[in-house]
């Protein structure tokens, strides 16, 4: 090797530092970047060159500029992502609906429930006396204005998860939009290359895929070109820089489902915020809504049923004290029509009911147990009778078609006291024992300690308070599951950042170290420019 292979090491020197630097200091600048994985400069030893008995160095090559990442623990943190989504959201919403139960301040449900029937007690005392049927009409009033304000409330909740569910698949959208345009660019910035090369592109694509799986639950793929596939509802959501794009459609209901390719995907997505959404709103549907709205029904019905038999202190009778129970339906038909009325208000069972056909015949199912209530050959126009309920179907149906018949859906919406005049209040059990009588009243009052069968053979009390009590436990379990998962991902972070973070101290110590190599390396050329000078005056 000539002098001038000196300048040549002394020249890899310089550079390889350069590049050591400039890795290390953008490493430093990107400290607190989210997502961001450290890189790491391989050093390698340029190819020697032969000369006389034996090989002599040629300086130093940068081989790759790496990237610190475990990809077992990036599997591990985007499944945590979607748990913590998941539990996140719950939490948030339950508290709300717990909340509208809270019993504090004397303002609760339970509260007005006990005042109600103590009035019905002071009837019972001075069953002569108006004032008192006045106060039991003002606290029949507060009932209703309570409840109304109940499920007010939760419907108001479950109309902004809906909204909740829309925005949030706009923002899976975007995001997908945006791993697909980095999927084109890592692919041609690899293109045909057996590394590693558009790092920085790398991160940032992970950090999407990040931000996604706290969305919903994802699967993730890399193929060998370094381009991924994103899988939600085993539907592909990204593949390659394309985009199947996520959206929802209303079902028969008014809830929003959640579609890829024409296909419903809603029972697949458990995970990430939007899977919460979805987990949430149904429990609130068939447990805290359901079960208020039924304790209302129920206090209506034993209440009305009650109060027809007893007489006013105007010898009235068969009046009913709340409006009168009225079955709401709903139609899934192409070319039916639909009535049900209530026959007999002591066989309701406070149950929803959904009615189903094949070629011949219809099938009555409870809708809470899918339990056949009665089946039948279907002819138009005659009526089909349970429960205390008669449903007349007419017109041309199919094996497709589907009705809904509650007592419980409109119940709270019409939810209301059917006596203005405080003389038609049914303290009496017969006009003859006017005005001293008292025993219709103290019938109602019973009301109030009574098992009801339609309750589960508990009391108004015991049943409010097991709304309460169940929606409590959901609650604290959903806080229970986010400490959890909380605890969990920061534990997965704490790792990746391990593994994969900047540490100042070590970059500290890496830039005084290649500012060394890189003085150095400019020593060589110094030394060798002075002794190529020295060579040159001889």
């Amino acid at each position: 090797m000539s002098i001038f292979g000196l300048f040549e090491i002394g020249k890899s020197a310089i550079l390889t530092s350069q590049t050591a630097l400039n890795v290390t200091s953008n490493n430093i600048a990107n400290v607190n970047t989210p997502g961001y994985n450290r890189k790491e400069v391989i050093l390698s030893i340029a190819t020697p060159v032969a000369i006389r008995g034996g090989f002599i160095g040629r300086g130093v090559v940068v081989s790759d500029i790496r990237r610190i990442y475990n990809r077992f623990i990036q599997s591990q943190l985007l499944t945590q992502n979607q748990n913590h989504g998941r539990s996140s959201v719950m939490m948030e919403i339950l508290e709300q609906i717990e909340q509208i139960f809270n019993e504090a301040g004397d303002t609760g449900l339970e509260s007005t429930l006990s005042e109600f029937f103590n009035a019905w007690n002071d009837v019972a005392t001075n069953p002569q006396s108006v004032p008192q049927r006045e106060v039991l009409i003002e606290r029949a009033r507060s009932i209703v204005n309570t409840a109304k304000n109940m499920e007010s409330r939760i419907i108001s909740t479950l109309k902004h998860i809906n909204e909740d569910i829309e925005n949030t698949v706009k923002q899976i959208n975007t995001i997908a939009s945006q791993i697909a345009e980095l999927n084109d660019k890592i692919v041609q910035i690899e293109a045909g290359l057996n590394q590693e090369k558009a790092l920085d592109l790398r991160d940032e694509r992970d950090r999407l895929l990040e931000e996604l799986s706290k969305l919903v639950n994802i699967s993730v793929y890399e193929d060998k070109n370094g381009s991924v596939t994103v899988t939600v509802g085993m539907r592909n959501l990204v593949s390659g820089e394309n985009v199947n794009t996520i959206y929802t459609v209303k079902n028969k209901f008014g809830n929003r489902e959640i579609y890829i390719d024409k296909l419903n995907i809603t029972p697949n997505v458990l995970r990430g915020r939007l899977g919460g959404l979805l987990s949430v709103r149904n429990y609130i549907e068939s447990h805290p809504l359901h079960d208020l709205r039924k304790l209302v029904t129920s206090l209506v019905k034993e209440i009305n049923l009650l109060h027809r038999q007893g007489y006013g202190l105007d010898s009235s009778t068969g009046n009913d004290f709340f409006n009168q129970l009225e079955l709401s339906t709903r139609d899934f038909s192409t070319g039916a029509d639909i009535t049900a009325t209530i026959l007999d208000h002591s066989l309701i069972t406070l149950d929803e009911y959904y009615i189903t056909f094949d070629s011949t015949d219809y099938y009555v199912y409870n809708k809470q147990t899918d339990a056949l209530i009665t089946s039948g050959t279907y002819i138009s126009g005659n009526p089909i009778v349970f429960d205390g309920i008669e449903v007349v179907i007419t017109g041309t149906v199919t094996p497709s078609d589907e009705f809904i018949v509650s007592p419980l859906e409109d119940a709270i919406e019409n939810f209301d006291v059917a006596i203005s005049d405080p003389q038609k209040v049914a303290s009496a059990s017969s006009d003859t024992g006017l005005p001293g009588d008292n025993q219709n009243a103290l019938q109602i009052v019973e009301l109030f300690h009574s098992p009801l069968s339609n309750l589960g053979n508990i009391t108004f009390t015991d049943y409010l308070r097991e709304i309460v009590s169940n929606t409590g436990t959901v609650s604290k379990a959903a806080s229970d599951n986010l400490k959890f998962d909380t605890t969990l991902l920061e534990d997965v972070k704490n790792r990746r950042e391990s593994i994969s973070g900047v540490s100042l101290d070590e970059e500290a110590i890496n830039l005084i170290r290649f500012q060394r190599a890189f003085e150095a390396g400019a020593r060589i050329i110094k030394v060798t420019d002075e002794l190529l000078q020295t060579i040159i005056q001889l």
